[in-house]
């Protein structure tokens, strides 16, 4: 499965690029809440593990200072209320990583603290992210991955609630699966993940707030030693607090992995989705996921892309089909000087429900683009510099907007 597609997302391994791309976006962008030790040790605890080993761990403490030209309201408020103003920014990131022939344990806590200086509010943001893969035996692994995020700006990245305002939300991501190797050419990978969105804001909440409970089941077969083939189910079932969508989708695809060469992979997934809502009859909807990965000693791409059912985020939608895309590029220029772009872009079209009989409820575009460069003074001490530019249309009675970021400063790592 493709890591992108948040609802989606099924993993039966830890991926070390992903966690340097999650650590190098922690640095130059947003970042969320840091998790205790305790909290660690209970979760290790609960799989079997014992107390985590204090080694390797390292911190990284980061200071920024910048100008932002739209700090898009408050708190449920309209982006056309968006003001400018200086800020600092303070992360703190903790990775613990710990390999093993059996058990494979991966840990990445930020925290964020920032102060809008012309406006006299603060943000306080962190997301933690624990993984755990656990070979059981030649034929038999686990997978467990949890994470949660505290957060006021919007998420550009995956569906979680609208995208037009900053507002306090709490977002959950929790996967649990199991692969078994029944022949030397099939394997199976049976899922389940759990996802939480909740509003600090009600207004906001009545349209956003929800849980959803996918279960999957995964048969591989491999082809050859660089190619498998794939056929996917999918069963997402969502639940809203208060908007009227809840909704049963079932997904039946079939794809392919492979290894065009040793450094590019390609992942591919397609095929039919089914939705029926509770209250308003059913919708279909082709449905494609895909990635390309290409990772090289000094640097690394990865593109991803999905169409296909998302939850709306508007009142007065019930339906939302999304095309989403995003790159993510490192670079190191010199042995010193590195660069990170990354650009995420979608276009939702939205339906009213079918008993309104009014159909569309309207499109919109939305673009996120940041780039940083950053400069390794020592093995502990680096410099950066960030830009962020971001556009949304209008959609109905909400106007759009554009925001530009700009910010620099350190970090230190021990």
């Amino acid at each position: 499965m493709i890591l992108p597609c948040r609802i989606h997302r099924a993993r039966n391994r830890a991926n070390s690029l992903a966690l340097a791309l999650v650590l190098v976006t922690c640095l130059f962008a947003p970042v969320r809440e840091a998790m205790s030790q305790d909290a660690v040790a209970a979760a290790s605890e609960a799989a079997g593990l014992g107390w985590l080993p204090a080694v390797p761990i390292r911190f990284t403490a980061g200071v920024d200072m910048g100008y932002d030209d739209h700090v898009n309201g408050g708190t449920g408020s309209a982006s056309s209320s968006g003001r400018s103003s200086l800020f600092t920014r303070e992360n703190l990131v903790l990775t613990y990583a710990r390999p093993g022939e059996r058990t494979i344990v991966s840990l990445i806590g930020v925290g964020r603290f920032e102060q809008f200086l012309d406006l006299g509010t603060d943000d306080k943001n962190g997301n933690v992210t624990l993984s755990i893969t656990h070979n059981h035996s030649t034929r038999l692994s686990f997978y467990a991955s949890v994470y949660a995020a505290y957060e006021t700006e919007p998420d550009f990245k995956s569906d979680v609630g609208p995208e037009n305002v900053r507002a306090d939300h709490f977002d959950t991501i929790d996967i649990f699966s199991v692969t078994y190797q029944w022949l030397p050419r099939v394997s199976t990978v049976t899922s389940y993940t759990f996802e939480r969105v909740k509003y600090a804001d009600a207004s906001i909440g009545m349209t956003s707030d929800r849980v959803d409970n996918t279960f999957g089941e995964t048969v591989q077969f491999r082809l050859t030693s660089r190619t498998n083939l794939v056929g996917d189910y999918r069963y997402l079932i969502s639940d809203y607090d208060t908007a009227p969508n809840d909704s049963n989708t079932h997904y039946l695809l079939a794809g392919i992995d492979h290894h065009l060469t040793e450094h590019l992979i390609v992942h591919a997934r397609g095929g039919p989705s089914l939705r029926s809502l509770k209250n308003d009859g059913d919708s279909t909807s082709p449905y494609f996921e895909g990635s390309l990965e290409y990772i090289m000693s000094n640097h690394s791409l990865n593109w991803t892309t999905s169409y296909g059912f998302e939850a709306p985020t508007e009142a007065n939608a019930s339906v939302r089909k999304t095309l989403r895309t995003g790159l993510v590029l490192t670079y190191n220029l010199t042995s010193r000087l590195s660069s990170t772009t990354a650009v995420y872009f979608h276009h939702d079209e939205n339906q009213s429900s079918a008993s309104s009989g009014t159909g569309s409820a309207g499109s919109q575009d939305t673009l996120d683009l940041s780039l940083g460069l950053g400069y390794t003074i020592n093995t502990r001490l680096a410099l950066h510099a960030n830009y962020s530019y971001t556009s949304q249309s209008s959609l109905g009675g909400t106007p759009g907007y554009t925001r530009n970021s700009y910010s620099a400063g350190l970090t230190y790592t021990y």
